[in-house]
């Protein structure tokens, strides 16, 4: 396929990619991208950053999987990994790995995930955030108990 088509086809989904977080655009830089065209990924790798509003997202690698519907295409999930560091609002979140699922609006975080909010912080094996509720669960294991360091004025 001619390096031209590829590119269109890489930025047609970036355009489509304003969608990801309800309508409001989506900027994602990274040292390389790929697209699997054949497998609906694109691989976004090396000092990856997306933002929307106040939402970002910083990672080693970011896949973007979508589905076609229509002739267009329609993002279903993110997948940050490696060193994941998200900041929306006043809130920071840190983990190995992010998944981002578009039609719940929520990211669970795994591989050592916590979340702070000012002074405060929660740990455990998987933290769930629910971006339009403004809420998160974490969730423990038998080897690892959810943990929370909270700080009363």
């Amino acid at each position: 396929m001619p390096k031209r088509l590829v590119l269109l086809g890489a930025l047609f989904l970036l355009i489509t990619l304003e969608g990801v977080f309800a309508k409001t655009p989506i900027t994602i830089k990274s040292d390389r991208m790929e697209v699997l065209q054949s497998q609906k990924i694109v691989v976004f790798s090396g000092n990856v950053v997306a933002k929307k509003a106040d939402l970002t997202i910083y990672a080693d690698r970011l896949l973007v999987y979508y589905t076609t519907k229509d002739g267009k295409r329609e993002v279903k999930k993110l997948v940050a990994i490696g060193h994941v560091k998200i900041h929306k609002n006043d809130w920071i979140a840190r983990a190995g790995k992010a998944v981002y699922f578009k039609i719940q609006e929520k990211i669970v975080l795994e591989d050592h995930p916590q979340v702070w909010q000012g002074d405060n912080t929660v740990k455990g094996s998987r933290i769930t955030l629910y971006l339009n509720e403004d809420r998160y669960v974490v969730e423990s294991e038998p080897h690892q108990k959810a943990e929370a360091i909270i700080f009363a004025d």
